[in-house]
């Protein structure tokens, strides 16, 4: 395997309108910047937006009635880390209201962000009915959608950096694609932290298949979020959590494989690595699916593959 390991550079988005696009994420995040990036229009902040221009509206957009995409893939959302505290007033200033966020199963109105749920933490459904009831806190997870349908969390409180670089996704094992991460694109698991303060190195999971948690609220859902079994691996310049597929038994009517991100308004995600061409030739020897070979762009040479779950991955030039 090659020794550098993989850091964020970008999202890739599917956009029939990437002007009216830039200028809405521009007022949600002012420090950002209009850019370019393989000859197409982006956002420059801590990881570029890059939109793709289609004629037709992409599939995968976020459906407000469902709370979820119609076809969701591996791709769940974007978004950017803010001490969301006080942003309801700053969103409501630029016209872009958040989604609500379902406390229980039979609740109707839900909240702004997670912080002003009536006890703290998740709970699952058994636990409401036992949970102590909770002061509102600072900060938490809260969402809107962005063009094109594009889901957009915000989250973070008030010691919170503020930064554009944002990503989950959604896998059928989480714990496996932790494990392809780490074999396949040297990515690392986080630390575990030990009671005394120290950190160990966090073991594989073998086997890596597990069973579903209970869902969880909040939630854009009423039915709840799935969001054990976990799995998060470790960047260059960041990390990225994995959660269940949510489509699964009679949740969504039926069960729903996730279905490739490619050409869905959240395309793929882009990274930067030193040495491309050694890690074309490691990719394609471990047989994981080339979507486009190694080819130029304006900043240098990208080639993009299939990760788990049909996930696309952009892999870049360092100079790019």
């Amino acid at each position: 395997m090659p020794a550098d390991t993989p850091a964020l550079h970008h999202t890739g988005l599917n956009s029939t309108d990437p002007a009216a696009a830039i200028s809405w994420y521009l007022r949600l995040w002012p420090s950002a910047t209009r850019a370019s990036f393989a000859g197409r229009p982006a956002v420059q902040a801590e990881m570029y937006l890059v939109f793709n221009e289609v004629r037709d509206s992409p599939a995968g957009a976020f459906d407000e009635a469902l709370g979820r995409p119609s076809e969701q893939s591996a791709f769940w959302h974007i978004g950017a880390f803010a001490n969301t505290t006080s942003m309801d007033v700053d969103l409501a200033a630029i016209d872009v209201p958040h989604l609500p966020l379902f406390v229980g199963p039979s609740d109707e109105e839900g909240v702004w962000r997670s912080g002003l749920t009536p006890y703290s933490g998740i709970v699952t459904r058994n636990q409401i009915a036992t949970a102590e009831p909770a002061a509102q806190r600072p900060g938490g997870f809260s969402y809107v959608v962005g063009p094109d349908g594009a889901l957009f969390e915000l989250t973070g409180g008030p010691n919170t950096t503020s930064s554009l670089s944002h990503i989950h996704f959604f896998h059928e094992e989480p714990r496996c694609a932790v494990n392809w991460y780490v074999s396949n694109l040297g990515m690392t698991r986080p630390p575990v932290r030990n009671e005394d303060g120290t950190t160990s190195a966090r073991l594989g999971d073998e086997p890596c298949q597990a069973e579903l948690g209970q869902p969880g609220w909040p939630s854009l859902e009423r039915v709840g979020t799935i969001r054990q079994p976990r799995g998060t691996v470790v960047y260059g310049n960041g990390s990225m959590s994995f959660y269940p597929r949510q489509c699964v038994l009679d949740r969504c009517g039926s069960a729903q494989p996730l279905v490739p991100s490619r050409g869905q308004v959240l395309d793929h995600v882009g990274f930067v690595v030193r040495d491309l061409d050694a890690w074309h030739a490691w990719l394609v020897a471990k047989g994981v699916t080339m979507l486009e070979h190694v080819h130029d762009i304006d900043e240098g040479r990208a080639f993009m593959f299939e990760g788990p779950d049909r996930l696309a991955i952009e892999f870049l030039d360092a100079g790019g």
